[in-house]
């Protein structure tokens, strides 16, 4: 049996909530997920993580993947980008470590112009407003 490359971990965040309390949930998220890779002997310093958001309502999905391994290597690699929902989730979860940053962890590796095209695409093909994407995108 192939041992498991990847792990993810989800919680379901009232909007309405306190800014330090959604902080807070994300905070022991990180934390949880480090603790569970220690566990089960993983290096958690060794892992790529990434985050998704999926809005609903008043609520949001925020869901912490960590990646090793060949999941890891082929998350940064380039060779599965992720398109539709999943590409415009985790663009904007992973927007603030910047385009790069952004790029690989959304499976372009380091194809920042393939992953701006997408994400232009993508975002019109689901109206959504590029303005949402600005810091990427510029």
């Amino acid at each position: 049996m192939a041992k498991p490359t990847q792990a993810h971990l989800e919680r379901i965040i009232n909007k309405k909530d306190p800014v330090e309390v959604r902080q807070k949930t994300l905070s022991q998220m990180q934390y949880y997920m480090g603790a569970k890779l220690v566990e089960v002997r993983i290096n958690p310093q060794k892992v790529t993580y990434r985050w998704s958001i999926e809005n609903q309502d008043d609520r949001q999905i925020c869901t912490l993947s960590a990646f090793w391994g060949e999941s890891q290597r082929k998350l940064l690699s380039g060779e599965e980008p992720l398109t539709g929902k999943e590409l415009i989730s985790c663009a904007g979860a992973n927007a603030s470590g910047g385009l790069e940053q952004a790029a690989k962890l959304c499976g372009f590796g380091s194809n920042t112009a393939a992953f701006k095209t997408q994400l232009s695409k993508t975002a019109q093909e689901l109206e959504i407003p590029l303005e949402s994407f600005k810091q990427l995108l510029i």
